[in-house]
């Protein structure tokens, strides 16, 4: 590969890249005034976006991974001038006219797609606005560039802060597997970290510690609890959402999810409303049902810190294992081998690990290849770690631009290796990873040649998440279960036994996680619809979502990264919407052959080739040959229609 695939894993000086772009002629001045056609355009305008987002790529991706107080002040130095930068671009009258004379310049379908995204951008970015109006526009985005800096890092600190030394004693119902990720020279220490967290829910037997760290999980980053009152997010979180409602009054949208809406799939925010209320209806009665068999089989009214357990527990009565009985079988060098044969299955490309020093010693950096040579690169990082935000996400160095190939990130919190243990991992761990990966997939696979809509650039919101909900699918074929499993100590593939249980109970309890997930996207749209006080919203949806009350504590919305420090505000919705066309696609794929068949092929060349240069919805039925329906999520989830 070119050296121009590795990325600089240095504080990028945006400062000096833009007064370097200014020096060589390239400014939204220049180009609105010798831009007359496509090339002058929109490709003067990728060579910017494609050497400035490298450098706010490596900033933000570093931020996240080995977060420290020094580079993070060094980082928010860089957010006004990005978003001042970017700002002063939506609002470029210029520019945006030399956009709207491209429509009566010779395009093909892709750029004619690209010209008329870009045109409804600028307006959404403040084009139309003057004077004071304009002013205000642009300070309000760099705001909110620092207020979500702002809440991220006080979730991670919150989250790092709380500590707590146990004896052996006290974590009754762990296995060595468990013990192995808390042991310390002193003897064991529990943290928020969320693999810790997830084990002390599921296997401690002391309810008294569930509650403990569930409460301190709880009310991470607030007002209560027992972390430092210093990484309060209430009035950050009050302030993005104020802001929001100003930013979309300016342009002329009753409030934000009009204008989240509008660059989506879908029609109205009253549509998404109706989408996710059908959702609740449709799940609601075996929800009930699951929790009261829940409730039974504990033999007492539960408490929000038993509900993992008891769930844990209940499982293992029904199918007849726990998830300690399968980590043994999932080494990471397994599982990754597995998930490299089955995406050459899908997509005939080759994964391989090549040796390169980056940032952190856990990272693996993945060529990807076909029979032409090397396609792009994957930067994964997957063990969970202080000073590393929590969560799994994907996000790109650099897209397909002229002899620079795809680069992405993957970064998630699995189980890492363990004195002379590799890393293990959860069957839910192997379902994150191949999710991540549908992403880079998308990002990577692209065949489109103008950045501005290759890969996931241009998806529409309620899009971005169907190439990686598709991958999870696969985890569960046996196949694939074969590829990814071999006992770190025997080498034996998972028992038959073992997997016929996995795909037994994968829709264990499918009505209360679907009810769960209506009811953060029925909060999501909602707050972003009123000025009332969002933990009042949320009040008034869990009303129609909720089996059992939530503590006082719960301040589970002070540490919602994915609205309020992600891309998600008033499109969380895009995670069930993305489902119903991810099980279509799945079932219509194993209708036609499975892996490796013409179906399979048509996904990648319909979806993931063409990023979100054509109609993203039209590119779908060209793969499908129809609309999706909802009934496929509700087969896939087990839920009775």
């Amino acid at each position: 590969m070119n050296n121009n695939q590795t990325p600089d894993f240095n504080v990028g000086d945006i400062e000096k890249t833009i007064a370097e772009l200014t020096e060589r002629g390239l400014t939204q001045a220049n180009i609105a005034s010798a831009g007359k056609d496509w090339s002058s355009v929109v490709e003067s305008l990728d060579q910017i976006e494609h050497e400035l987002g490298q450098k706010m790529s490596v900033n933000s991706h570093l931020n996240s991974v080995v977060f420290s107080e020094e580079f993070n002040t060094e980082y928010e130095k860089t957010l006004p001038l990005i978003s001042r930068y970017y700002s002063e671009l939506g609002a470029n009258r210029a520019l945006y006219h030399a956009f709207q004379r491209l429509q009566d310049t010779p395009l093909n379908e892709q750029q004619s797609h690209i010209v008329k995204d870009s045109i409804l951008g600028f307006e959404h970015s403040g084009v139309g606005l003057e004077g004071t109006a304009s002013e205000r526009f642009k300070a309000i985005q760099e705001e909110l560039s620092l207020l979500s800096n702002q809440f991220s890092k006080n979730v991670l600190q919150s989250t790092n802060e709380w500590k707590k030394t146990v004896t052996i004693e006290e974590l009754d119902g762990y296995s060595e597997t468990e013990l192995a990720k808390v042991r310390t020279e002193d003897g064991y220490c529990l943290s928020l970290q969320i693999p810790v967290y997830m084990d002390v829910m599921t296997y401690a037997n002391s309810t008294s510690l569930r509650e403990e760290i569930y409460r301190a999980y709880i009310s991470r980053a607030s007002d209560v609890g027992t972390t430092s009152k210093d990484f309060d997010n209430q009035q950050v979180m009050n302030d993005i959402l104020r802001l929001r409602s100003e930013l979309a009054q300016l342009l002329g949208f009753e409030n934000y999810s009009e204008l989240s809406i509008e660059s989506k799939m879908v029609g109205s925010a009253e549509e998404v409303v109706g989408f996710l209320d059908e959702l609740v209806i449709r799940s609601k009665d075996q929800a009930t049902s699951e929790l009261k068999e829940l409730k039974s089989f504990a033999g007492h009214e539960l408490s929000p810190w038993d509900l993992t357990h008891y769930s844990e527990k209940l499982k293992q009565q029904k199918f007849g294992y726990k998830r300690s009985d399968l980590t043994p079988y999932f080494p990471e060098e397994s599982v990754l081998q597995g998930l490299f044969s089955t995406i050459e299955k899908l997509y005939g490309i080759c994964v391989s690990q090549v040796s390169e020093t980056t940032y952190h010693d856990d990272v693996k950096v993945l060529e990807l290849a076909d029979d032409n040579g090397p396609i792009g690169r994957i930067y994964l990082d997957s063990y969970a770690r202080e000073n590393k935000r929590g969560g799994a996400w994907m996000s790109d160095y650099q897209g397909l631009y002229q002899d620079n190939l795809p680069v992405a990130f993957v970064v998630c919190n699995l189980n890492a290796p363990t004195g002379d243990k590799p890393a293990l991992f959860e069957f839910d761990e192997i379902v994150t990873l191949f999710h991540e990966f549908g992403h880079a997939l998308h990002h990577v696979l692209t065949k489109v040649p103008y950045p501005c809509a290759a890969g996931i650039n241009g998806v529409p919101w309620d899009g971005v998440e169907l190439p990686s909900q598709y991958m999870e699918f696969y985890c569960y074929e046996k196949g694939v279960i074969e590829s990814i499993s071999s006992h770190w100590q025997t080498g034996e593939t998972l028992p038959e036994d073992l997997y016929k249980k996995i795909v037994a109970s994968k829709n264990f309890q499918s009505g209360l996680q679907m009810l769960r997930q209506c009811e953060f996207s029925l909060w999501d749209i909602h707050t972003h619809m009123v000025s009332d006080d969002t933990n009042t919203v949320l009040a008034k949806v869990r009303e129609k979502t909720s089996l059992m009350p939530i503590i006082d504590e719960n301040r589970f919305l002070n540490a919602f990264s994915h609205i309020f420090a992600g891309g998600y505000a008033a499109g969380y919705f895009s995670y069930k919407w993305a489902e119903v066309l991810a099980a279509d696609a799945y079932d219509f794929v194993q209708q036609n052959g499975g892996i490796g068949s013409e179906a399979s092929k048509k996904f990648r060349e319909c979806i993931l080739e063409v990023g979100g240069s054509l109609d993203f919805m039209q590119q779908y039925q060209k793969f499908r040959g129809e609309r999706p329906q909802l009934e496929g999520l509700l087969k896939a989830s087990g839920i009775s229609t």
